[in-house]
């Protein structure tokens, strides 16, 4: 469409439209980048100082938190939690067990079934966890009002797609 100004020039204003629409979508992502990092940040930053207290990587200590949690956990209840793949979990595991933290059962008639429980050394570095701060990750999406948590979920699955990257059975994988 094209217009013609006081001037007598002639615009093409459907191409300013579309020009200002994609410097403000460009604003638009780059504003939302910036608070993606900040709250990754945040998150790291929290983890950080619990991960030099302890020697433990952010992951073994959210083992260790979701163990507690849980006595009895199987491997796969774990790696289901943690949002990652049973191998990864077992690896995870193998680290924790050589510090003696977790312990590793099989009770069941099926010895294929491991049980996970944390070992006393294991309590007690879960007593001095002050809550992980995915915890308090947690507790904000806890109280934020339903349709903005759903537009929420729903964007960052959005988002995750265009990445290439899919989820299924809550572990986030790359597509193939």
């Amino acid at each position: 469409m094209t217009h013609t100004s006081k001037d007598g020039s002639q615009e093409q204003v459907a191409d300013r439209q579309a020009a200002d629409g994609a410097a403000t979508i460009r604003e638009g992502a780059e504003d939302t980048f910036g608070k993606l990092l900040q709250l990754v940040r945040s998150v790291q930053n929290g983890m950080q100082n619990i991960d030099d207290r302890h020697g433990l990587s952010g992951s073994q200590l959210w083992a260790l938190w979701q163990i507690s949690a849980r006595p009895g956990l199987r491997v796969s209840q774990l790696a289901s939690a943690l949002h990652i793949k049973p191998s990864t979990a077992s690896n995870l595991l193998d680290k924790l067990e050589l510090r003696q933290l977790v312990r590793r059962e099989r009770r069941d008639t099926d010895n294929r079934v491991v049980r996970l429980h944390l070992t006393d050394a294991g309590i007690e570095v879960v007593k001095d966890i002050p809550g992980p701060m995915q915890g308090r990750l947690r507790g904000a999406l806890g109280k934020m009002p339903q349709p903005v948590l759903g537009n929420l979920r729903q964007g960052i699955s959005s988002l995750l797609e265009l990445m290439g990257e899919s989820t299924r059975h809550g572990v986030v994988q790359p597509k193939a």
